[in-house]
């Protein structure tokens, strides 16, 4: 285990970005919107304009960042839980379990930086310290937000006040929550093909105008005139809808 015991607690809640991140998020989401004026517009002061609409994705991109640390925090709870329930089947104590756990894990997430790791290592400095190891998942379970490690820590907890089964009630939501993360696993990848199609139809539109620019003059009146830029707006809010509301159909929660 790490000597780093003033190791800080990770928080899921946010996510801030790095300054190197966020000028490049920024730099790409602002070099993109002004593309996409150039093709509707065909106006370098509107597209400038338009290129600030890119500081808006900012937010979405720091929620989509700690989305994926989420997921990826909870696939490797679920091995985690698994390690767990096979020390606990041997009949050793859950904190035992969970310091096995840590050993086990760090075979296959061998990065000391690693979500998962660094919350064992976090647990086991804490079960050390004498500190009820229910009270220690809550904690994990409240600065996580994932159901299923809510789930687990509530279970761990009502298992103690009840005097239940401990080790039976533990090995049985493991395999529950094991099992719902796997499902969750099997929708993504059957939806996978799906959103890249998704991406490529958004994709799409903008090159369908960009051809028709170049091919013809068809388009002309509508980069020159007033109606015509009105029309042009219109048409990219309603592209952009459309791509909206695909990504919440694809959101599929389990």
């Amino acid at each position: 285990m790490s000597s780093d015991i003033n190791r800080e607690i990770p928080q899921y809640k946010y996510y801030k970005m790095k300054p190197e991140e966020l000028i490049l998020s920024l730099a790409i989401a602002m070099a993109c919107c002004f593309f996409v004026g150039l093709i509707f517009y065909e106006n370098i002061f509107l597209s400038a304009l338009l290129s600030l609409v890119g500081v808006i994705y900012i937010p979405f991109r720091k929620k989509e960042q700690m989305k994926k640390r989420k997921d990826a925090l909870n696939l490797q709870f679920k091995d985690t839980l698994y390690f767990i329930s096979v020390s606990l089947t041997a009949g050793k104590s859950l904190e035992t379990a969970i310091l096995e756990a840590y050993k086990s894990i760090l075979g296959i997430y061998p990065d000391p930086e690693s979500d998962i790791v660094v919350e064992l290592e976090i647990m086991n400095k804490r079960l050390l310290m004498n500190e009820p190891v229910e009270k220690i998942i809550l904690d994990l379970a409240e600065r996580s937000q994932i159901e299923d490690i809510k789930s687990f820590a509530q279970v761990i907890l009502i298992s103690k006040r009840a005097g239940a089964n401990l080790v039976e009630v533990i090995k049985n939501t493991s395999d529950t929550i094991r099992e719902k993360i796997e499902i969750h696993q099997d929708i993504e990848n059957l939806i996978a093909g799906k959103k890249l199609e998704q991406k490529i139809l958004g994709i799409m539109p903008f090159v369908m105008v960009l051809f028709l620019k170049t091919g013809s003059n068809y388009l002309e009146p509508l980069m020159t005139t007033a109606y015509g830029r009105v029309v042009m707006t219109v048409a990219l809010f309603m592209i952009l809808a459309g791509q909206f509301v695909a990504h919440k159909v694809m959101n599929i929660e389990v």
